[in-house]
Formats: structure tokens, C-alpha cells, sequence
């Protein structure tokens, strides 16, 4: 699916708006570079206003995994160019990072991106289904915000169609993985098992509340819960069969704990060198937050192992090899959803040719409607009435066949041809 160079001209001259993605992901660059692109509350909005401003329509889907910025390509503008100097300038990282450490697709190449970003092809986690619902609040955001087009709008609705359907359709969605289930697997292989361990849960949101019920079904003796707001932790714990925390707690909840698990969105990591007071104990840490909960700096301490979500690669890939077979069935779906986006963007195109056809009919009209009347300014307000009728009359049945000739065009190529039959001027 080639799209280089810039977009294309469509019939009468009117330009044929391209899909543009910036993004950075797991497979580009590490949590440390992730986590300075990562968009999220506040800065979210913040974030789609400028984009907005600067670039028209756009959408931001930020992730653990990921940060995407996507935008429609108008006029002479290089959108790509725009969406890096606007990555740069917000998050102040320089140029040159961002494009060792980033991917951009242009045309139906964003559009197959997205679509397989939402069938969990694209994931850290083959067919995780949480990505589902990012997508679905990415494109709420940039909407409440006024963000958001009609062409961002039906490619993110697409995607979220094509990813359901490959989580029907094909067998992908056996696989119940999640970053979760992926973060509990590798401190059950760490510590040998977590049951009877005591476990430390930092945040109370929807990834700790997955993560918190995982980790019980395990056995574990403990599970503490610490988040910013009380009243959320309380209630996560009593819906995990634990125990909630105040956040000044924090220090005494990790001398408890053998496994401490970070599943909280935070611009500053909760946990620190200080939170963790002096133990005999050996202690594991794993971070699925981005930007990252836990800060790296404690390892450095003896006895005490951290682990943030690019350690849940190995597993990852290990899932992928097995369902090899139905990632093939998820790509053919993709690819004919990819089909379906290019037709209805080619029937916007029809529809703005037919526009410029009217556009041209009417104008002629009017012209030789009032230079006739000048004519015959002796007739009757009725007779010059129905001077006009003859001359819309005979408009509509001149454009009638080209209008038929539009609809059924299979290209823009097509579409031109008949424009210039009917004269229609270039823009």
C-alpha cells in the first residue's frame, strides 16, 4: 500500500484529504523515551487543542505502549512535518530522538495502522482487548474537545469495527493476555510463584483492578492497595478482598510487601529510593505504568529487583508465535476494512466533484439567465419567470448523465474526465 509523495489533486482541482500518523510504540523506543511523549488528563487536552490549532482535525491515542498522533493532510501542508515539530515543541524532545524513536504512515498506510492497532495486532500483547476501549476514549476526547472531523472520525469508528470483528471472527481473542495478565506472569516466574507472598497494588484504576483480581486468584496472603485518592483504593480493595492504604503509607505498605506491582497513570513516579525502607528480604517491583510509577534508581538498592513494562516483551512474542496462523485471518480483515475506508473516502471525492459540477451549472446559469433578461426587460415578472424555469430546467438535464457519470467513478481520473467534458474549470 504505497502513499509517498504529497496528496493528491482530486476532480476540479480540489485536493484529496490523507490520513497522517506520528507515533512511537514499544518496538521503537524504550519506556524512558515513551514515557516523555505519553499525553494523559490535563495535558491530554492540552494537547488535542494545539494540535487542533495547529493542524485542523486530529485525535491523540495515548497509551502504555504508545503515543499516535493522527491528523488529515490538507492544501500544500506537510501534516507529518507539522506533527513532529508539535511532538518536539510540547514534550521538548528534540527532533533527531523523535525520529530515531518514532514510525510515521501516510495514506492507506495510516489507515492499515490504525485498523491493526485496534484488532491487537500492533500490541505488546497480541490481541489484547483493552485497546479497544483507549481507542473508543481517544476518539470521545478529541470530539468533547471539538478536535475531530468526519474523516478521523469514521477511520477511528472503522477501527473500532474491525477490531471487534477480529476478536469474533477469528480465534486471536483466545488469547486472554493483557499487559496484566503479562506483568502477573513474570512476578509468578520471578518470584517462583506468589502464593502465600505478600503483594503491593499502586493505583485503582481500570489496568489495577484487572491486575488486582489476577493476582488474587494466585493465592497470595496479601493485597495492599495504595492510590493518591483513599476513597478509590478502598474501594478497589474491597472489590479484590484486600486492603486499602493511605498514600502516606506508602514506605511501611512496601516494607510489608514481596511483590510490589505499579498500574497508576502519574507524571512523577509514586515510589522512590526514600519509600523504600531498609529489609532483609529480597523485593520485586514491576512497573506497567507509562510514564513509569516506580523509578528505576531502585535497583541500586541490594536485594531489590525492578522490572518495567519492556520486560513483558519475551512473553509477548511467545504468545505471538503461538496464534501465528490467526494473525494471518485478523491482516485479511484489515486489509478489506483498508478497502472499504478508500471507498468512502472516494465517494467524498465523487461527492465534492458533483458540487463542483452543480457549482459550475449554476454559475453559468445565473450568468446567461441575467444577460438574457437584460434583453427582454420589457417581459412580464411572469414571463421572466418563466424564462428562469426554462433555464434551470435545462441545467439540471445537462448535468443529469455527468452527475450519473460521477457517482459510478471508480477513480478521480474518471471523475476529471467528465469535468472537463462539461468545462468545469480547475481550481
Amino acid at each position: 500500500m504505497g502513499c509517498a509523495g504529497k496528496e493528491r489533486q482530486g476532480p476540479g482541482g480540489l485536493t484529496t484529504p490523507r490520513v497522517v500518523v506520528v507515533g512511537s510504540n514499544h518496538a521503537y523506543a524504550p519506556v524512558a523515551v515513551r514515557e516523555r511523549l505519553a499525553f494523559s488528563g490535563d495535558s491530554l487536552t492540552e494537547g488535542l487543542l494545539a494540535l487542533h490549532a495547529n493542524l485542523g482535525e486530529g485525535m491523540i491515542l495515548s497509551t502504555c505502549n504508545r503515543t499516535e498522533i493522527y491528523a488529515v493532510e490538507a492544501g500544500e501542508r506537510d501534516a507529518r512535518a507539522e506533527i513532529y515539530g508539535f511532538l518536539s515543541g510540547y514534550h521538548s524532545v528534540p527532533t533527531h530522538l523523535l525520529e530515531r524513536s518514532s514510525y510515521a504512515h501516510v495514506g492507506e498506510d495510516a489507515v492499515a495502522h490504525l485498523f491493526r492497532v485496534a484488532s491487537g495486532l500492533d500490541s505488546l500483547v497480541l490481541g489484547e482487548p483493552q485497546i479497544l476501549s483507549q481507542i473508543r476514549e481517544a476518539l470521545a476526547h478529541a470530539r468533547e474537545v471539538g478536535a475531530i472531523g468526519p474523516i478521523l472520525q469514521r477511520l477511528a469508528t472503522d477501527a473500532l469495527k474491525t477490531g471487534k470483528r477480529a476478536r469474533t471472527e477469528t480465534d486471536i481473542s483466545r488469547n486472554r493476555m493483557s499487559i496484566a495478565h503479562a506483568a502477573v506472569d513474570l512476578g509468578r516466574h520471578e518470584l517462583d510463584g506468589v502464593r502465600g507472598k505478600r503483594v503491593l497494588l499502586l493505583g485503582a484504576g481500570k489496568m489495577a483492578t484487572l491486575t488486582g483480581k489476577l493476582i488474587r486468584s494466585h493465592g497470595v496472603s496479601e493485597l495492599l492497595v495504595v492510590n493518591r485518592s483513599l476513597d478509590r483504593a478502598q474501594a478497589l480493595a474491597a472489590t479484590v478482598g484486600g486492603l486499602a492504604i493511605p498514600i502516606s503509607g506508602l514506605a511501611q505498605a512496601i516494607a510489608r510487601a514481596d511483590l510490589v506491582i505499579g498500574a497508576v497513570m502519574v507524571d512523577e513516579p509514586m515510589v522512590s529510593l526514600p519509600d523504600i525502607l531498609p529489609r532483609t528480604a529480597p523485593l520485586l517491583l514491576i512497573d506497567i505504568s507509562v510514564p513509569r510509577s516506580i523509578s528505576p534508581d531502585c535497583e541500586l538498592l541490594e536485594g531489590v529487583r525492578v522490572r518495567d513494562v519492556d520486560a513483558l516483551e519475551p512473553l509477548a512474542a511467545e504468545t505471538r508465535r503461538q496464534y501465528a496462523d490467526e494473525v494471518s485471518k485478523v491482516e485479511a480483515l484489515v486489509n478489506a476494512a483498508v478497502d472499504g475506508f478508500g471507498q468512502w473516502t472516494q465517494s467524498r471525492s465523487g461527492a465534492r466533484a458533483i458540487t463542483a459540477l452543480q457549482t459550475h451549472a449554476n454559475e453559468v446559469r445565473d450568468a446567461e439567465i441575467e444577460r438574457t433578461l437584460r434583453k427582454l426587460a420589457h417581459l412580464s415578472e411572469r414571463d421572466q419567470n418563466l424564462v428562469r424555469a426554462l433555464a434551470n430546467s435545462v441545467a439540471r438535464k445537462l448535468t443529469h448523465d455527468p452527475i450519473l457519470a460521477l457517482r459510478a467513478a471508480e477513480t478521480d481520473q474518471e471523475a476529471e474526465r467528465t469535468l472537463d467534458i462539461m468545462g468545469v474549470p480547475r481550481t
